[in-house]
């Protein structure tokens, strides 16, 4: 388990230099102030992508500077899986597209519904994709009425053309919920509760709009 607490550092007005980790013997006086001379400081390390600097101890605790030295985290930072789903399940998800669409070799499942607001802000860069990908269309929802919009796409056994049209009533059928809901037991395994997601021939998914797009460029 991820265990960090954040601890305030006095004012030290303290540069750090352009890599982001001061001297060994700055870092040694940072942390003393802190932990009492708990820790000795073995080595430091920037960590650019956090503005921030790694500080190793002898004791094996890890402290993250801040850039301004004002700050220390005191734990781990873990690095964030990238989702990808199992073979099993990809085959399962794959099994429940409505329609595909596209003339590109590429293979690329969206799951999504007609409600789902920044698949609709985006439906011109979404059919873009279309020349570059095949694309599965999956209907899926998590709010209730995403989920009803899904669960209708189905029943209507909707295409391209009228995907994003919604109905003045929904039409629901045992058949198009089963889909539905098999879909999203799925992606909640994953911790995927909102649309869109793009999954990839590998089982790679991509969630949100801006994502997605500088995935598929």
């Amino acid at each position: 388990m991820l265990l960090v607490s954040v601890l305030a550092v006095l004012p030290l007005n303290l540069a750090l230099p352009s890599d982001l980790c001061p001297p060994l013997s700055k870092a040694q006086w940072i942390i003393t102030r802190i932990s009492k001379g708990t820790f000795t400081v073995k080595s430091l390390k920037p960590l650019k992508p956090f503005n921030a600097c790694q500080i190793n101890t002898n004791e094996g605790e890890t402290f993250f500077l801040s850039a301004d030295g004002k700050k220390i985290i005191e734990g781990m930072l873990l690095n964030v899986p990238t989702p990808k789903l199992s073979e099993r399940d990809y085959k399962i998800i794959k099994s429940n597209v409505l329609f595909y669409a596209g003339k590109g070799k590429k293979l690329l499942l969206i799951a999504t519904n007609p409600l789902c607001e920044a698949c609709r802000a985006h439906r011109k860069e979404i059919k873009d994709f279309l020349s570059k990908y095949r694309i599965g269309f999956i209907p899926v929802g998590f709010k209730r009425e995403e989920e009803l919009a899904a669960i209708d796409a189905f029943c209507r056994r909707k295409g391209l053309k009228d995907f994003f049209n919604v109905p003045k009533r929904w039409k629901l059928c045992d058949s198009g919920k089963l889909k539905v809901w098999t879909v999203e037991d799925v992606f909640k395994k994953y911790g995927i509760t909102g649309t869109p997601v793009f999954i990839f021939p590998d089982g790679t998914m991509k969630l949100g709009v801006e994502e997605v797009l500088n995935s598929v460029k």
